[in-house]
């Protein structure tokens, strides 16, 4: 990119301003292709989206605060399983901790028998909590009634003088659009200005496996994709598979079908100090134990591991590592979360920790035998990338994208077979050769793409779109 360019690449940074937790995939790839955005002065230009008002300027420097803020943000390191999770956490779990902390002052005769009661009534207990939650809702509602008019959707007051783009500029919208953005008005404001617009596919599941998502949204995002495809000029999609599922999508539903670029994204987690680890996360993981990053939820599959690990304790297997889940409770996995606290075979063996460090993570996956992922379907399957980039052997769900990340440097099971794991993990458990083996072999060639080659790419179209009318 040496040329000099009349129009502007506009790189919108929505998400990353309104973020304030700990960065999740999306939010990743936006802050790191805004901090190479930065580095490109006056060619690149940023905005944010505001529902009322539209698009709106965002001045570099406040760009530039929010990525430090996302890098170097203090989080409340992780805590074990019964310890807090924090105000995102569900009741439900919040009261399961705070009653396994007082059965905890008990002896041990007493606190085993109310567990035993508690645990054949938890869902009891859940539908009570949620009928209570709904019961509030409605007194809420019936003393403050909505009129219909305060539901509208309000009206965006932009006009093409307070519009930042020019004809002929290229805006990048890589972020959580489905919530933030109203693709009618983009496609109203790239008409009237002639402006170019380069989106990002990051995966249809919303779509193809709505039943591993929370609430009814299949409709949803199939409207969604398809006003992203009539406004879109290119997309840019983060796999083979996902560009392959939202072409067929589009295709079906009948809508334009743009040219879409396969992009690599990044896997190397900001470098840490060992010394920056908090002691929680070493006490929790312990000395041995295997790894899985994910948000908990549904699609990601947690409860295979769960239920292979109970299948090898039944059988007896002993000296089982630690199994680390790291990762923000997500919808749908109140049982789950249950389960673990209740399960007595799988007291202090499971592990879940949230709002995990960088410096957290990084020693996690350095002193992890191997990791482990399991889940439904994935976009991409950005922790497989970062085991390896991590030097460290993954057993990895065979669905969709996942393989495209591994290729032939890990092990691909049927998520569903919970035998297979079992049988697998004890297996990798009682040969550290195989590991070592592995791990030398991901060292010698795995290539870690980098976040700078991910950002390079969707630059480059920016730009080739510019190039297009000059």
């Amino acid at each position: 990119m040496t040329r000099c360019l009349v129009n502007k690449i506009w790189f919108d940074v929505t998400s990353i301003l309104q973020w304030n937790r700990p960065a999740v995939g999306v939010i990743r790839v936006q802050a790191e292709c805004a901090k190479y955005a930065l580095r490109l002065g006056s060619k690149i230009a940023f905005c944010r989206f505001e529902r009322e008002i539209g698009y709106i300027p965002v001045d570099l420097e406040d760009v530039r605060k929010t990525i430090e803020r996302l890098e170097n943000r203090e989080l409340v390191n992780g805590t074990a399983l019964n310890g807090a999770f924090g105000r995102s956490v569900p009741l439900i779990s919040r009261i399961a901790t705070i009653t396994r902390r007082a059965l905890g002052f008990m002896p041990k005769s007493l606190s085993n028998r109310i567990l035993h009661y508690l645990y054949h009534r938890r869902e009891a207990a859940e539908a009570s909590i949620n009928g209570l939650r709904e019961f509030r809702r409605a007194l809420y509602a019936w003393r403050n009634p909505v009129r219909p008019a305060a539901i509208a959707v309000p009206e965006i007051r932009q006009s093409l003088e307070t519009s930042p783009f020019s004809k002929g500029d290229v805006h990048i919208s890589l972020g959580l659009d489905w919530d933030q953005k109203n693709n009618s008005f983009i496609a109203k404001e790239k008409k009237l200005k002639q402006f170019k617009t380069i989106f990002c596919c990051y995966d249809v599941i919303p779509v193809k496996f709505p039943h591993l998502c929370v609430g009814d949204v299949a409709a949803k995002f199939a409207h969604y994709f398809v006003d992203l495809a009539w406004c879109a000029d290119e997309f840019v999609s983060i796999s083979e598979c996902s560009k392959r599922d939202l072409l067929e999508l589009l295709e079906e539903l009948g809508a334009p079908c743009p040219e879409t670029t396969v992009i690599k994204l990044g896997s190397h987690i900001p470098l840490s100090n060992d010394d920056e680890v908090s002691k929680q996360t070493k006490q929790a993981a312990g000395e041995r134990f295997i790894l899985f990053v994910s948000t908990i939820e549904r699609r990601k599959n947690h409860e295979t591991l769960y239920r292979a690990y109970t299948r090898l304790l039944d059988r007896g297997v002993t000296n089982l590592p630690k199994l680390v889940f790291v990762g923000m409770p997500g919808w749908g996995v109140n049982d789950f979360l249950a389960d673990l606290r209740f399960d007595c075979r799988v007291k202090g063996l499971v592990q879940v920790l949230t709002n995990v460090s960088d410096a957290d993570l990084n020693w996690l996956y350095k002193n992890t035998l191997f990791t482990v992922f399991p889940s439904l379907y994935e976009g991409w399957g950005l922790a497989v990338a970062e085991s390896l980039s991590a030097g460290k052997f993954c057993l990895a769900s065979n669905a969709a994208s996942i393989p495209e990340v591994g290729g032939g440097l890990i092990e691909y099971l049927d998520p569903w077979d919970v035998p297979k794991w079992a049988e697998r993990l004890e297996w990798y458990f009682d040969n550290p050769d195989a590991l070592a083996d592995a791990e030398i072999r991901i060292r010698e060639t795995y290539n870690a793409p980098t976040w700078e080659e991910t950002a390079v790419t969707i630059f480059d179209r920016a730009e080739a779109l510019l190039a297009r009318d000059n």
